[in-house]
């Protein structure tokens, strides 16, 4: 591995990048920049494998419902919601 790479980290418990950007219907560049301002470590490129703990993404919806992302976070975080709901984990209002 090159400098400045990071491992992938494809398996354990959580959600996949890939999932997260399908549930909030988000481009992957927006979703970098999001979980970027969130401070969540993430892949450095790619990698939709990516697995994201529940936690990670519960700060990811704090992060998409801040001010910040006034027009475009609302919607994805309601998306993220619904899917963490349906996995039957329950969340703050």
């Amino acid at each position: 591995m090159r400098r400045g790479q990071t491992a992938r980290v494809t398996d354990g418990d959580g959600i996949t990048k890939r999932q997260l950007l399908e549930a909030g219907n988000i481009s992957a560049k927006s979703f970098d920049a999001m979980r970027k301002a969130a401070r969540i470590k993430g892949p450095s490129h790619g990698c939709l494998d990516w697995v994201f703990s529940v936690d990670d993404v519960k700060y990811l919806i704090r992060t998409a419902e801040s001010g910040k992302y006034t027009e475009t976070g609302p919607p994805v975080a309601a998306g993220w919601r619904a899917m963490l709901t349906e996995m039957g984990v329950k969340l703050p209002e």
